[in-house]
């Protein structure tokens, strides 16, 4: 429910173009009509009931905040959900929208303790942030701050209202994608719908739904085992997933995707899943277990002596460096890895200003001059 705002008011945000397309794109058909400054859609349901809605066009109109939240009214009605739930999404219209609900004993009528909400804001921006990485760049356990483009990414999402009866957290991501240099770039309500399908966004919100249904299920299967083998979910997914107030007793969260009416692609099965506390005992363990995995591999610590990579940025897509490190003998070694496009870019700053990094993994040939560590984590120290 959206508390002490005039919902009248935010019609005036709305973009009428936005909103005939969402019509167009749910079903609605357009009704001619001589007149400009108005779009006439009529649908007709199943059971045979009609609707008609009128859309003004035009926001100089002396009735354009009561027609548009009339039409409002009449649309939420027709498909079942709220006039404030389709407010957040025509206010909102290029974006898919991932609700987080928190139900138990002691959130009554969208209230919620701070310290209760904090973590809930927190873990779900750890979420979001979680997912991006472990589609861009896949690893057991992610350190150090996100590349300029997840940053960027992350940046342009929003928190809607909350909603009444418990404690909702919609999350909403703005269609997004990235060019062949993994460059963040906004896209349109009026860009391809093979384009939004295909984007950064519609990726992350449809791995977040996958996750959690994969989640859910392999727990209900009884095979544990397999939520830490998964290549597709990080320590960090799990951990943000645990931090949403799962280790309270008699809690249940929802998870709910409002996916955009115009992207019909690239959608998870599912849209609504639920889990309770009782999943909290084991998404806590294979938080362990990833990061025990990670812990177990060779940390090297040191300074970046080389840099190998193709001379033209616009194609880098991978980079070899060479780290300088003491051994247990406090000899200095060297040792080459290989990076992921945004792990170099990190590698070219750290080696610009002399810093110290630290890079997780296998060796390979330990104490040769071709010793070389396969990458699962790297950070930059100082």
């Amino acid at each position: 429910m959206i508390y002490s705002v005039n919902l009248k008011k935010l019609t005036k945000k709305i973009n009428p173009f936005s909103f005939a397309k969402y019509l167009k794109d749910t079903g609605w058909t357009q009704f001619q009509t001589k007149r400009t400054y108005i779009k006439v859609f009529q649908n007709t349901k199943l059971n045979g009931d009609f609707f008609q809605v009128t859309i003004p066009m035009e926001q100089s109109l002396s009735d354009y905040q009561e027609a548009m939240y009339t039409a409002i009214e009449t649309v939420a009605f027709v498909e079942g959900q709220s006039a404030e739930q389709l407010l957040l999404f025509l206010l909102n219209p290029n974006t898919d929208i991932l609700k987080i609900r928190l139900d138990r004993s002691d959130v009554e009528a969208g209230n919620i303790l701070f310290d209760d909400a904090i973590r809930i804001y927190e873990n779900a921006k750890k979420l979001i942030a979680a997912t991006a990485q472990d589609i861009l760049h896949p690893k057991k356990y992610h350190q150090g701050r996100c590349d300029d483009a997840i940053s960027q990414f992350i940046g342009n999402c929003k928190f809607g209202q909350t909603e009444i009866g418990s404690y909702v957290v919609s999350v909403v991501c703005p269609f997004a994608e990235l060019d062949d240099s993994e460059r963040y770039k906004q896209l349109s309500i009026f860009s391809e719908e093979d384009q939004c399908a295909d984007s950064l966004t519609r990726k992350v919100t449809n791995r977040i739904m996958s996750n959690v249904s994969f989640i859910k299920r392999t727990i209900d299967d009884g095979d544990y085992s397999k939520l830490s083998d998964s290549d597709n979910i990080s320590a960090n997914f799990y951990d943000a997933l645990s931090g949403l107030n799962l280790d309270q007793d008699n809690t249940n969260l929802e998870f709910i995707a409002q996916w955009s009416p115009a992207v019909k692609k690239n959608r998870a099965d599912c849209d609504r899943i639920m889990l309770s506390s009782s999943y909290y005992e084991p998404i806590s363990a294979a938080t362990s277990q990833l990061r025990e995995s990670v812990s177990t591999k060779t940390k090297i610590l040191g300074r970046i002596k080389k840099l190998e990579s193709c001379p033209d940025p616009e194609k880098r897509n991978t980079g070899k460096i060479t780290i300088v490190y003491l051994n247990d003998a406090d000899k200095p070694h060297t040792i080459t890895a290989n990076l992921n496009k945004a792990d170099y870019e990190k590698a070219i700053e750290a080696h610009g200003h002399g810093n110290h990094v630290e890079i997780i993994g296998d060796i390979t040939n330990s104490g040769k001059r071709n010793a070389s560590i396969t990458c699962e984590s790297f950070a930059v120290l100082d």
